[in-house]
């Protein structure tokens, strides 16, 4: 490892800011950092890059071309239609995050300098700063792979022009540098005695610090698979959240609408004022039904998500759910084809209806009320994420969505949904990491690590808050049936929470795992498996003189596109 850090050392020390940004501060460096308030500001700054990397086509780039949700559209980052010079929104994750890292950099450095500052509310300042660099890295890894990566301050050309002729270094290498910079620059300055040794949801302003810090330290442990690494971050969280039970951690505030609840470890603010809404985004046109011209949900009238919408591309589900579809023939049997009966939510609430006319020479099925009131159904107890993640219908009528009658596909569901909603915009606040991924992190690990008992002692935690029957040992002996159940679980628990396409190309099964389970011929024609990580965008990478550049694109032509075509 010793190359590794000369190599790393010769970096930071021409390192600076983002790839594309001039050398003139964000900020006035001068002026801006003579007290704690004109600090805290210039730190709060760091957070706007964050907010503008999370809109629609960021969802479809880390959910809807996965094993889970497909999306009808021609969009590049639903069908993974790619290339360098039609990169989608990897050129917006790319501006974005380096932005951040600019912001960052800045940040720390002035704050160490300033002969101004109270050095304790300093220290804490600077952490805060290193835990939001960590976040932008861990989105420019997750998307590129290998990047650029730098930690100081643009000061002069020099250093700028030095910066634009940085390779990609290794995510690895950042990943472990970033673990260690967190654990030795950042968590030991979040404390109890300043306040900031806290949940997220009990820190002012809901900022990030010590649980993100520590979620993102396990984060990037896991990519690098050191499961004990992992494991240390991991405990400090469960100290600070205890156990994820129905009491402490209602199911019910796991949905978006509901903001900086106890179990929150980082969410995007979107904040309400007089006028409007402080900041707008799209993630929730991907998420809600098809809106109709009558103002109903695909067919089924419910005001209280919203009636004066316009309509939009949203996600159905794949085949990994567990889709509802009868057998041809008027009859009341399911199909015994696996693409339908291998689902991760098994079985679902839904019931035929005999008094509709068959579609397609099928029956259509409804909402099975009394499954749903008993929380019961075919002999097993219900898992309640059904009803948040999976939009079947209206959960007081009965009445289930045309697709979900036709084609047993359900959309989104009501985690994702706003109350009253007016407008192609949303106020939700984005859950990007909250406890219960925690909670199945230590589960991996230990997998991982060989404690299968303890493994599922960890993953039964979200299962008996959805209430279904916990994991036995004598029933799942292995590592190999284990992680499964893992894979299953982070599916079932955080499904559209911007996780998954990191997940699959994390365990190394997102291209077989695409292509097994999704519907949409359009994406399984241009789907490859090195589009498990984004080009980086050629307008980037001329800044540098090609010095970066896309080896697993090269011979990729742009005029190799495929014309959509419509799902079933």
């Amino acid at each position: 490892m010793k190359h590794i850090y000369i190599y790393l050392a010769a970096l930071l020390a021409v390192c600076g800011c983002s790839l594309e940004e001039d050398r003139e501060s964000f900020a006035d460096r001068e002026h801006s950092y003579q007290n704690m308030s004109q600090a805290e500001s210039v730190v709060k700054s760091v957070y706007g890059p964050a907010k503008l990397l999370f809109n629609s086509s960021s969802a479809m780039m880390m959910e809807s071309a996965t094993d889970l949700w497909t999306q009808n559209t021609s969009i590049v980052d639903a069908t993974c239609n790619i290339s360098p010079a039609r990169s989608g929104q990897a050129s917006n994750i790319w501006k974005r995050c380096y932005n951040g890292v600019m912001r960052c950099n800045e940040c720390i450095e002035c704050i160490n300098a300033s002969e101004h500052l109270d050095k304790s509310d300093a220290l804490v300042l600077q952490a805060e700063a290193r835990v939001m660099r960590a976040f932008f890295y861990y989105y420019l890894t997750n998307v590129f792979d290998g990047v650029p990566f730098y930690t100081c301050m643009v000061k002069d050309m020099e250093t700028l022009e030095m910066i634009r002729q940085l390779p990609r270094t290794d995510a690895s290498i950042i990943r472990q540098t970033l673990y260690e910079d967190l654990k030795e620059n950042a968590i030991p300055y979040f404390t109890e005695e300043n306040g900031q040794k806290r949940r997220t949801s009990e820190v002012k302003g809901n900022r990030a610090g010590y649980a993100l810090g520590l979620m993102l330290m396990a984060k990037f442990a896991m990519w690098n698979q050191d499961w004990s690494l992992a494991l240390e971050p991991l405990t400090e969280l469960e100290t600070l959240y205890g156990t994820l039970t129905e009491s402490a951690y209602p199911l019910e505030e796991t949905v978006w609408w509901k903001k900086n609840t106890n179990e929150s470890i980082f969410e995007i603010q979107h904040e309400w004022q007089a006028d409007g809404i402080q900041f707008t985004s799209t993630v929730c046109t991907n998420y809600y039904p098809t809106i109709e011209a009558d103002g109903t949900l695909d067919g089924v009238y419910m005001p209280e998500w919203g009636t004066e919408l316009s309509s939009h591309t949203n996600v159905r589900a794949s085949y990994r759910f567990g889709c509802f579809r009868p057998a041809s023939g008027p009859v009341m049997e399911e199909t015994t084809s696996s693409a339908y009966t291998s689902g991760i939510f098994r079985p679902l609430p839904l019931t035929y209806d005999t008094s509709a006319e068959p579609y397609n020479n099928r029956y259509r099925v409804k909402l099975d009320m009394n499954a749903i009131r008993k929380g019961e159904i075919k002999g097993q107890k219900l898992d309640r994420r059904i009803l948040y993640v999976l939009g079947l219908g209206n959960l007081e009528t009965g009445e289930t969505f045309d697709e979900v009658q036709r084609l047993g596909r359900p959309f989104a569901g009501r985690k994702f949904w706003i109350p009253n909603r007016t407008a192609n915009y949303d106020s939700n606040n984005y859950k990007i990491f909250r406890y219960a991924d925690a909670v199945q992190m230590m589960a991996e690990c230990y997998c991982m690590k060989g404690d299968l008992q303890k493994a599922l002692e960890y993953l039964n935690y979200p299962r008996i808050r959805a209430g279904v029957e916990p994991y036995k040992l004598s029933e799942y002996s292995d590592n190999k049936s284990i992680m499964q159940l893992v894979r299953d679980e982070r599916a079932r628990e955080l499904a559209g929470e911007l996780h998954r396409k990191f997940d699959l190309v994390r365990w190394g099964i997102w291209y077989d795992e695409v292509v097994r389970w999704t519907p949409n011929e359009t994406l399984k024609s241009n789907i490859r498996p090195y589009h498990e990580y984004y080009p980086i965008p050629d307008s980037e990478c001329a800044i540098t003189g090609y010095i970066l550049n896309n080896p697993a694109y090269e011979g990729i032509q742009d005029d190799d596109t495929v014309t959509e075509t419509p799902e079933e």
